[in-house]
């Protein structure tokens, strides 16, 4: 199992000012599964590249993600573009932008900006916009993170046959699950309940575990679904603490072995308590 490690003197700070935490297996000590406490900017090293286009899809926190790595990359002077090809939920009304004057005025102002089309069903969400607006925002944006699928809120998901919804653009997957559903009953906190039943060859009754969670993030049916060579990376949020924390080791440790002796490539390991 995993120990924890206090962050270095380096991303303490940035740390500290932020709510959610990050951590990930220390590079020098991966063998050991020694886990420390990182910025958000060493968890996702992306943010200190050039320009990426970045899908987000399963459950368990994809918004708050969104919405931390927004905020963090805006206020390193970056020009933040939110947006989603299902649905996401409608956030304060000056972060939304209608046409380029308001993106430009909402970037200049500090903030990311999200673009969206009106859900006629549900004024509390947006959908995917008109997709030329879309293209020229993107073109216009340092960062762009797209909300890629829906989940009801629930904390595990399996994807639909028209999931996730994935730009040609897109060259990062991040991957999202959240801990609390484990031990729980697949009917209970899994949405695409018959997807989930098929994927791990189990009934609506069966209790998730470390391994089932594994598998929906390793899976082609999964989370994985559709990444082809984009750049794929698995967070596993909901580390409240160190009982849930040592699950999520595991579901890392399973991971990681998985990678070494198959094909599947996961970039990244990350486990997060997002706020």
């Amino acid at each position: 199992m995993g120990y924890y490690v206090n962050p270095s003197a380096e991303s303490f700070a940035a740390i500290a000012r932020s709510k959610s935490r990050f951590y990930q297996y220390c590079k020098s000590n991966i063998k050991q599964k020694k886990i420390q406490e990182v910025s958000i900017k060493t968890a996702f090293t992306f943010l200190a590249e050039g320009k990426h286009i970045v899908s987000f899809v399963g459950a368990g926190g994809k918004s708050s993600l969104i919405d931390a790595i927004a905020k963090w990359s805006s206020s390193q002077g970056k020009k933040v573009l939110v947006t989603t090809t299902t649905h996401i939920f409608r956030p304060q009304d000056e972060f939304l932008a209608m046409n380029e004057k308001q993106l430009q005025e909402i970037w200049a102002a500090g903030h990311w900006a999200l673009i969206g089309a009106t859900e006629e069903k549900d004024p509390q969400k947006l959908k995917m916009p008109e997709i030329d607006w879309m293209r020229q925002a993107m073109e216009l944006s340092d960062l762009v993170l797209i909300e890629a699928d829906g989940s009801k809120r629930l904390p595990c998901k399996v994807p639909a046959d028209h999931e996730p919804v994935l730009l040609p653009e897109s060259d990062i997957v991040v991957a999202v699950l959240g801990l609390s559903a484990l031990g729980r009953s697949l009917k209970e906190c899994c949405f695409r309940l018959e997807k989930a039943k098929k994927l791990l060859s189990a009934d609506e009754n069966h209790l998730l575990t470390e391994k089932d969670m594994a598998s929906i993030l390793l899976s082609d049916q999964g989370l994985r679904k559709d990444v082809g060579d984009r750049r794929y990376i698995a967070v596993l949020n909901q580390c409240d603490d160190s009982t849930v924390r040592e699950s999520a080791e595991q579901v890392g440790e399973m991971l990681i072995n998985s990678t070494r002796q198959n094909s599947e490539n996961i970039e990244k390991i990350v486990f997060a308590k997002l706020q």
